[in-house]
């Protein structure tokens, strides 16, 4: 069967006992015998912690089983996992005594008639050929001593013991055994899906039956090859050579005594935990809303924590384990407020800015009569009217742009901005403002405006407008950009053959708070003075062609001065405006 989830400490157990086994086919030595006993015990202390985790889970179960139907239902189902459980678990214990007296020569393994709770005593013959050992505390001698087995002996006792003694019956009673104790623990899930008090909705059988899914697939209680995890029979395994084999033959042939034990007590464990993990399914399946309100607390749930004064505060106060049969009563501050479906209704219109604080308490009658009082505190806070409103890059707007704007009011939905802008001076103004939920774009197509003024107000859930303050923008024209012969910077020394492969001449505004602003040259004047130009040169063009120049520049050499003069541009204002001359030396 395919694995699931498990725990990493599973995984680890799993590990070494794989380990161990690729040992045995080196070398059964003492060490590896004592290190097959030491997962054995882990796997007797996990199988413990276990099981104090299963019990804990249960009792609580138990102390809200009273009336509460689901979880007396759970409760039943728990205890009978764990009887099932600890049966298997008898029954493996009692299969490591028996095989054990076994090993050691002290009983006849075809006597119907022994039984496992009997005191082991070994003959004096096996004294003889046997070493004492501690490492199985569960099994007791005559005298208080524990029996070893040499390193390398039986091997192959137990393998007669589960497939040879008694026609094989052992070997298959353990298989059947395991595949038996998953079944039956399994089932108790499948029929907690119709039980009338656990899964009388189709939310709790879902869970149920996706869970029950889940653990056949993850559990690792299996014993041969199953191919349905609600059966305890399973497919037998062949062989190199073809031949049909039990599980117990796979498993135990060639295989230490020691080895056997940590094998039987990892089914111990995986009973266990299959338990434990039907036990808490079970539980979760039991809902909250059907205890008594064991553990509740208040919540307020406010829309908003912070009001402006005028604008009404609201709150939802709850239960955070709601019951609809409940007569919930809540209060706040003393006074009585109205609940609907268990949801505690409280408005309040605060007059002045500061702190409010609010003193609730939920009254919840108890099953067996009288009532529950839990009390928690809330606050919010009013504040007199206030917007903020700031240019994303600086105090000023710009001609020609689209300026970014934001704007916030506290305790406010975006949503309910009202927006407009308007001439500082009262007169008209070219200035607009689009956008909405806090994030606006201003354009000013004039500088007209020396001033502008935003104007915040606020729609209140009453439907009043109210305002909420403004501020006032300086208009200014974007900086002239700076001359370039496309991209060669012309200052200092410049590259007169590099200019040559330029074909317009641009403007560029380097440094502004705003990326991507252009300018389009629309016309310059050029002079130049060299040792091979016989005087002054002169060229100019009414657009940003450099086409007139380059005849000149073919004459330049060395030290030779150039000079671009009545520079004009147009910028994102439309407006055709004349920049600084721009000079340089040729290299």
């Amino acid at each position: 069967m395919a694995g699931g989830k498990v725990s990493p400490r599973q995984k680890m157990i799993n590990m070494m006992y794989l380990v161990l086994t690729a040992l045995l086919a080196l070398n059964v030595t003492k060490e590896i015998l004592l290190a097959f006993t030491v997962i054995d015990n882990s796997l007797k202390k996990s199988t413990a912690n276990i099981e104090v985790k299963t019990v804990q889970m249960v009792s609580q179960l138990q102390k809200i089983a009273g009336d509460n139907q689901a979880a007396k239902a759970a409760f039943g189902y728990c205890n009978d996992a764990n009887k099932t459980t600890s049966d298997f678990i008898k029954n493996i214990r009692e299969i490591k005594t028996h095989l054990l007296r076994y090993s050691l020569g002290a009983i006849d393994p075809n006597d119907k008639n022994i039984k496992p709770e009997d005191a082991f005593s070994i003959k004096d013959e096996a004294r003889k050929d046997y070493k004492f050992f501690k490492e199985f505390p569960w099994v007791e001698t005559k005298n208080g001593e524990m029996p070893e087995l040499k390193a390398g002996d039986n091997l192959d006792d137990h393998v007669r013991y589960f497939n040879e003694e008694l026609a094989g019956k052992r070997g298959k009673d353990l298989e059947f055994a395991i595949n038996d104790a998953r079944v039956k623990l399994l089932n108790f899930l499948k029929i907690a899906q119709s039980d009338s008090n656990l899964g009388k909705n189709p939310e709790t059988r879902s869970f149920l039956n996706s869970k029950m899914k889940e653990l056949a697939q993850k559990t690792s209680l299996v014993a041969g090859d199953v191919k349905d995890p609600f059966s305890n029979k399973s497919e037998k395994i062949k062989d190199k050579e073809g031949q049909m084999l039990n599980w117990s033959e796979v498993y135990f042939h060639s295989t230490p005594l020691a080895a056997v034990f940590a094998i039987l007590s990892k089914t111990e464990n995986d009973a266990k935990l299959l338990e434990s993990e039907i036990c808490q399914a079970l539980a979760e399946s039991v809902s909250a809303a059907d205890f008594k309100f064991d553990a509740i607390i208040p919540v307020v749930a406010a829309k908003t924590g912070a009001v402006v004064t005028g604008q009404t505060y609201e709150a939802d106060i709850l239960l955070a384990a709601y019951n609809s049969k409940a007569d919930m009563k809540v209060f706040v501050n003393g006074n009585s407020i109205p609940v609907e479906a268990g949801v505690g209704k409280y408005k309040v219109t605060p007059q002045s800015p500061g702190t409010n604080n609010l003193d609730v308490k939920i009254s919840v009658p108890k099953p067996g009569g009288g009532e529950e009082i839990k009390v928690g505190k809330a606050e919010f806070t009013a504040f007199a009217p206030s917007a903020a409103i700031s240019a994303d890059a600086l105090a000023v707007l710009y001609v020609g742009l689209e300026n970014p704007v934001s704007i916030s009011v506290g305790g406010i939905d975006p949503s309910n901005y009202l927006v407009r802008i308007v001439n500082e001076q009262g007169g008209p103004t070219s200035a607009k403002i689009i956008g909405s939920k806090g994030r606006y774009k201003v354009s000013i197509a004039k500088r007209t405006d020396a001033k502008v003024k935003i104007q915040v107000a606020v729609k209140l859930p009453d439907g009043r407008v109210k305002s909420m303050g403004d501020k006032v923008f300086k208009v200014n024209r974007v900086p002239d950009p700076r001359f370039r012969c496309g991209g060669v910077e012309f200052k200092g020394s410049v590259n007169v053959n590099a200019l040559k492969y330029q074909k317009a001449a641009t403007a560029i505004l380097d440094g502004f708070v705003y990326e991507g602003v252009r300018f389009r040259v629309t016309g310059y004047k050029f002079m130049a003075v060299g040792r091979r130009t016989n005087g002054p040169k002169f060229a100019k063009s009414g657009s940003a062609d450099l086409g007139p120049v380059k005849a000149i520049l073919d004459q330049l050499g060395p030290g030779d001065l150039m000079t671009f003069t009545d520079i004009t541009a147009v910028g994102p204002d439309g407006t055709e405006r004349l920049l600084d001359n721009a000079s340089a030396q040729v290299k």
